[in-house]
């Protein structure tokens, strides 16, 4: 057995990885890494205005179609909060810190996310060990064995979780309720109060929300089951959508043929994983826009401290200094399919992804690749080379 302290047993490609993301932070402008207490709070505020507003429409538009169409946009704009809370969180949607913990609570509570329980999870867990088995906190790969020692019911959840549909479920227990709202002891913020405060807080505002959305609907239809029906769609379908979408993009942020992952600290270092082991999902130009850029995801996993506006220059910066070392994938529905296919297990002896019964779906040595994803290329993860 090899013996040696943590990250010193990297391959050269992963050193050569790790030495291109140090020169990108280097390189980057000081004024990239910049916020601004305007932008941020004026971006902050508009959207916050959409929410309010589309929110009230599903209750106040005079036709069915028209109130309809609000809980399509509405999930939208849940997600818009969440990356400008998710920035805040960061400290770098404002330069001010306790101007970001306000704005990140208010704009989280659509979500029905606690701040602090997603300062900790996101900022410590996620950040801090991106990738590594056992602490990064969502959609870590099981090994065949721990699949095959599972009761029958327990394979057929995980199953489902690493199906295409299935990722908003994974999300919704495996993240959001065990990691954020009741959270084991070890899993917990070391900030107590404000773990319990916030909570309560989301618990607040969801009480509030459907209060609201109760008196609204009976204005509508009267007392009667339609203001029940109509009252509960208001508030459970834009979250449950938005769940959906969170659980997706939390996925493929992170999973991918071409994404390694951890479980030995020996092989496993911060600034080559952060490179190594995030995507560049690129999406037509609306979602981009309304994801507020985060898919521009490895320049913000090098540097959080990159505001959400200033983040696809620096991306574009990033893979022009390490373009051997990225994955760049242009979003398509297959290939999303594909990805879901591939990545169902983890063989962490030959670093690579495997199907149900292990058989590998790709290329072997995932750390050691160097590689670039060309568009026209993506047909498959076993063309990638090395």
């Amino acid at each position: 057995m090899q013996h040696c302290q943590r990250g010193t047993c990297v391959s050269t490609p992963q050193r050569l990885a790790a030495e291109d993301a140090r020169r990108w932070r280097a390189s980057l402008p000081r004024e990239w890494r910049r916020s601004s207490i305007l932008h941020g709070t004026v971006l902050t505020l508009i959207t916050l205005a959409i929410y309010v507003g589309l929110f009230l429409g599903y209750f106040l538009l005079p036709t069915w179609w028209l109130r309809g169409s609000t809980l399509f946009f509405l999930p939208m704009v849940i997600g818009s909060l969440f990356v400008i809370g998710h920035d805040a969180a960061h400290n770098s949607l404002t330069p001010v810190g306790w101007l970001n913990k306000i704005l990140g609570r208010i704009v989280f509570l659509p979500a029905y996310h606690p701040y602090t329980s997603w300062v900790h999870a996101h900022n410590t867990m996620h950040h801090g060990w991106t990738c590594f088995k056992g602490r990064h906190p969502d959609f870590a790969p099981l090994t065949k064995a721990e699949y095959d020692a599972m009761p029958w019911w327990r394979r057929a959840v995980e199953r489902v979780y690493r199906s295409p549909l299935g990722v908003g479920l994974a999300y919704a227990q495996g993240f959001w309720v065990e990691h954020l709202l009741f959270p084991r002891k070890e899993n917990r913020s070391p900030f107590t109060l404000w773990f319990h405060l916030d909570r309560l807080l989301v618990l607040g505002f969801l009480i509030a929300q459907g209060s609201l959305a109760w008196h609204l609907s009976c204005q509508l239809h009267g007392n009667n089951w339609r203001a029940v029906l109509h009252s509960s769609a208001g508030v459970l379908v834009p979250f449950g959508l938005w769940i959906w979408f969170m659980g997706f993009v939390s996925y493929i942020q992170h999973t991918h043929p071409l994404c390694a992952w951890y479980n030995n600290e020996d092989d496993w270092t911060f600034h080559h994983v952060q490179l190594k082991s995030s995507t560049h999902i690129v999406f037509p130009w609306p979602i981009e826009s309304m994801l507020n850029n985060i898919m521009d995801h490895a320049a913000h996993h090098l540097d959080p401290t990159i505001p959400l506006y200033n983040l696809p220059q620096s991306q574009k910066l990033l893979e022009e200094t390490a373009a051997d070392h990225t994955i760049i994938i242009p979003w398509t529905p297959m290939e999303y399919l594909r990805t879901c296919a591939a990545c169902k297990l983890y063989d962490f002896e030959r670093h690579c992804w495997t199907d149900w019964n292990g058989n590998p779906t790709s290329p072997l040595n995932l750390p050691t690749l160097v590689r670039r994803v060309p568009q026209a290329n993506l047909q498959s993860p076993l063309g990638a080379s090395s």
